[in-house]
């Protein structure tokens, strides 16, 4: 079996699976190439440009599976002529979900178009489809009527021997210029990231201890501001709180295990996952989450933190929060529980799963 893969253009949780999942089917012995073209170098010009070309792009007959890793791949002709499965991997269909969250006229609008029209049709013209959870596979066959069998659920994984509890973490935390006591975040600032009402929920509790809470990711300094300037403080304390919000961007990834350890509690409130890897990864190293209780959150976190019924409820977050913190919640049990949930959750067992699916659909 040759498997050409075409990796995703982001360094998002795609671009880690791509380079997980390289590696594995390498160790594997199983011959990987690499598909790399201009065409293929954005995702609109891929799904146009690189549809039209697909026939000149894939020269090596030995090629057998064509694996596009993240969700709008060239696929929008069936190809028939090719002699090999197309395989789409589709993490999730936030647009379709939660349309309301996509409302720039003119970016959103291709968003909105790409996952409502392009992809169903897309989809169609692949042989596999490979989602990396239960809930994504879900909105697939509600949303858009995909075939059960036609998917195959291979969740992510976790480096447990990087993402560790680290104890000696305190040049990490100079290096930053970050205080032993802080909730944590990571992630972007989309709007289905829920990160205005985490500054909120914020706002109403900061007062009232110690921790400050840092933002790891691409996060707009300008659209954080006006999410303080949202709340009903005064202008002084608006001021205080945006001290001791600490915004970090992009962290090099040696130090992110050091600073998901050092942070007292993580918070994920989001409004939809396909997945949550970063929830996985502090939990790997031994933090505390507080989470939203939806989507693929649930599946990966189990009943190992704490959840956020309504994450659109600043107040709940806010409890949620304080409830993490407080020592009689059995933080211990939190952490060891935890540490148990995310050994479950291996890239082996991803690699593993690909390959069972690609075998597959090999034989289809």
């Amino acid at each position: 079996m040759k498997v050409a893969i075409i990796p995703p253009t982001t360094r998002t949780g795609e671009w880690t699976l791509s380079r997980c999942l390289i590696r594995g089917l390498q160790q594997k012995d199983i011959d990987v190439k690499i598909l790399q073209h201009f065409a293929l170098n954005r995702p609109n010009i891929r799904l146009f440009l690189g549809s039209l070309l697909l026939g000149h792009l894939i020269k090596d007959d030995s090629i057998s599976i064509l694996h596009n890793v993240d969700s709008l791949g060239p696929f929008l002709f069936p190809h028939k002529d090719l002699a090999i499965k197309k395989v789409l991997s589709v993490h999730d269909i936030s647009p379709v979900i939660l349309p309301q969250l996509f409302e720039r006229p003119v970016p959103d609008r291709v968003v909105r178009f790409d996952f409502t029209t392009v992809l169903p049709k897309i989809m169609k013209n692949t042989d596999l489809i490979i989602v990396p959870s239960y809930s994504t596979r879900g909105d697939l066959i509600a949303r858009f009527g995909a075939k059960k069998e036609k998917i195959a659920v291979t969740p992510f994984g976790v480096d447990t021997s990087f993402f560790y509890p680290r104890e000696d973490y305190a040049e990490v935390l100079n290096k930053y210029r970050l205080r032993h006591k802080f909730l944590l975040y990571v992630g972007n600032d989309s709007p289905r990231k829920n990160l205005k009402t985490l500054v909120r929920a914020y706002a109403n509790i900061f007062l009232k201890m110690p921790h400050d809470l840092v933002l790891v990711g691409p996060i707009n300094k300008n659209r954080l501001r006006a999410y303080i300037n949202l709340s009903d403080l005064s202008p002084d304390l608006k001021k205080e709180m945006q001290e001791r919000i600490i915004l970090l961007g992009y962290v090099a990834r040696d130090d992110l295990p050091n600073i998901y350890s050092a942070a007292t509690v993580f918070v994920f409130p989001s409004l939809y996952e396909g997945f949550g890897l970063p929830l996985l990864e502090a939990m790997a190293c031994g933090t505390i989450s507080v989470v939203s209780k939806n989507s693929s959150l649930i599946e990966v976190i189990g009943k190992c933190g704490i959840l956020i019924d309504d994450p659109l409820d600043p107040e709940e977050i806010s409890a949620r929060i304080l409830e993490a913190i407080k020592e009689d919640t059995s933080p211990n049990d939190l952490v060891r529980r935890g540490l148990e949930r995310a050994k479950e959750f291996t890239w082996e067992k991803t690699v593993q799963a690909t390959i069972a699916a690609y075998h597959w659909v090999a034989q289809t």
